[in-house]
């Protein structure tokens, strides 16, 4: 049998060990970085619809930037790029103004009736039922909208927001704000033969 001394000397050696261990730096792994993910390749359809989207809108804009003089808030670009779930989008920078009361429950250039409370907007070449992302570069506010309807008609103006639209992203009720417009671009529906 252990003497009483044998076994507090085991018990304090055991509490050493273990404190000893505690306090010792742990080596943890090296970080291995994740495989990087190429980003899909975009639709050749959508892509070179995107490019034909682009040319009108850039064509439209060059004479709405004419028209702008003392209300040039952004020099109005177009360019297409692909995003990282590999669809082409149409980016185009410009002033966006707002339209609401007046126009609220009139016919939209789809047909539908306009609802200055819902997210959409004018654009005077994106196709119609075009998904595009709206930012307001003076404060980097988004909102996502539903290319609904044709204009806007002001001179100098690339994009007409509804008002719902417009408060979300903070452009005035007096005025336009620089944005840029991320529009979505899809492969041309097939057309169906008609019976």
């Amino acid at each position: 049998m252990k003497s009483r001394l044998e076994i507090l000397g085991f018990v304090i050696s055991s509490c050493v060990i273990v404190h000893v261990a505690g306090c010792a730096p742990t080596v943890e792994p090296p970080q291995v970085p994740p495989p990087a993910v190429a980003n899909p390749a975009p639709d050749p359809s959508a892509e070179s619809r995107a490019h034909a989207i682009a040319a009108d809108a850039a064509a439209k804009a060059r004479k709405t930037e004419r028209a702008e003089g003392k209300q040039n808030l952004v020099k109005d670009e177009v360019k297409v790029k692909t995003d990282a779930q590999g669809r082409a989008i149409v980016e185009q920078t410009g002033e966006a103004s707002w339209y609401g009361r007046y126009h609220h429950g009139r016919k939209t250039a789809n047909g539908e009736r306009f609802d200055q409370n819902a997210l959409t907007a004018a654009h005077p070449t994106l196709p119609l039922g075009t998904e595009a992302t709206i930012t307001n570069l003076d404060n980097g506010k988004s909102v996502r909208v539903i290319i609904n309807d044709r204009g806007p008609y002001a001179k100098g103006r690339d994009l007409d927001l509804s008002r719902a639209a417009a408060r979300q992203i903070g452009v005035t009720e007096d005025g336009a704000a620089p944005v840029r417009i991320d529009a979505v671009v899809t492969p041309k529906p097939e057309q169906t033969a008609k019976r």
